[in-house]
């Protein structure tokens, strides 16, 4: 059957081309039709407005209610609770206070993302002080322009 494909395909003139089925842009564009999306997250602090990002490789709703859940028992396990009890700000409803960023599977790409998220609220100065970042990557650089106006924008939309 091979043969007879090889044949054919010499003898009408046509030449094979390979083409590669794992690209950048499939690696950075998913979609995800989940109604309960996981992946990178913000949470708006009320008082301030300013935001601590997260990853969830499962639903970012449920990720919310773990963080409300710490706040609610005094237990400053996560940044942004430990935010909130220690400064005793407000917190909102998941309406209110959670914006997913970017659905990504669970995986080394959930820390890719969650670091360039984070070291572009950094540099907008509107992350919050519990979750600040201590190194700067010299590839964020290379997106600083085009993604912090992106992330900000979206951000203003909401607000």
């Amino acid at each position: 059957m091979v043969r007879c494909i090889t044949n054919l395909i010499k003898q009408s003139n046509f030449n094979i081309a390979f083409r590669a089925t794992n690209t950048v842009q499939q690696q950075l564009s998913e979609r995800q039709t989940n109604t309960n999306p996981c992946g990178i997250y913000k949470l708006k602090c009320k008082t301030y407005n300013n935001v601590y990002v997260g990853q969830s490789g499962t639903s970012i709703n449920i990720r919310h209610k773990e963080h409300i859940r710490y706040i609610r028992t005094n237990n400053p396990l996560s940044a942004y609770a430990q935010h909130i009890l220690q400064n005793r700000h407000e917190y909102g409803t998941m309406a209110d206070t959670l914006q997913l960023l970017k659905t990504c599977r669970k995986g080394t790409r959930l820390n890719c993302w969650e670091s360039l998220y984070m070291q572009v609220f950094h540099q907008h100065n509107v992350l919050i002080t519990e979750q600040q970042v201590s190194d700067t990557n010299p590839l964020y650089e290379l997106t600083r322009t085009a993604k912090s106006s992106h992330v900000i924008h979206r951000q203003s939309d909401t607000a």
